[in-house]
């Protein structure tokens, strides 16, 4: 859209000015109207050859015109058949990819719950293990104390089991020892009455 003029007096001189390069065409048209008609015919012969030539180039170049409208508008069918295409696989992609990607956060989440539901059960086993181990060691010393505190009960009954037999053996020799001398002071009594002498037998 053209710019506004600011003034009446510019419109009217582009006015006056398109009025007389209408004028002057006119002149121009009628002048090589006049010239044509003046030719001889012979010399109109050629301009009908040429301009049959021309409307028959121009049915021509019209043709091609078309032709190439045509494969314009096929490329740009084609273009955007392409585009369409490309879209749907790019759309598809990305809905291929984010469902991968999905899938694979899921498996993540799961592998960290199993990973933390392990640690958890490793350390419970070892906490456990840890007990039992501290049980068994608490056990094993209070099993260590009770069987020193035998040995020392039986060593101290075995000692004192020994002094008495040692004792009772004393006592067994020492009677022994006066039940022998009585039996041979009686027997030397005896070989005395019949007239023996006990040192010579």
């Amino acid at each position: 859209m053209p710019p506004k003029s600011k003034g009446k007096g510019r419109k009217g001189v582009k006015q006056q000015q398109k009025r007389n390069t209408a004028e002057s065409q006119a002149e121009e048209k009628y002048r090589k109207a006049a010239l044509e008609v003046d030719m001889p015919k012979e010399h109109l012969v050629p301009w009908r050859d040429t301009t049959q030539q021309a409307k028959s180039d121009n049915e021509v170049l019209k043709q091609r015109l078309w032709d190439l409208e045509e494969a314009l508008e096929q490329a740009w069918e084609d273009k955007q058949d392409i585009h369409e295409g490309m879209t749907w696989q790019y759309q598809e992609l990305q809905k291929q990819t984010a469902a991968h990607s999905q899938r694979l956060e899921v498996k993540v989440k799961s592998l960290q719950e199993q990973l933390a539901t392990r640690l958890r059960e490793s350390q419970q086993t070892q906490e456990t293990a840890t007990q039992a181990l501290a049980e068994r060691d608490r056990t094993i010393a209070q099993l260590q104390g009770r069987l020193d505190a035998m040995e020392r009960e039986y060593e101290k009954i075995l000692h004192g089991s020994l002094d008495l037999v040692l004792a009772k053996m004393a006592e067994a020799s020492q009677h022994w020892k006066e039940v022998g001398t009585t039996i041979a002071v009686e027997l030397k009594e005896r070989l005395q009455e019949f007239g023996l002498n006990p040192l010579e037998i």
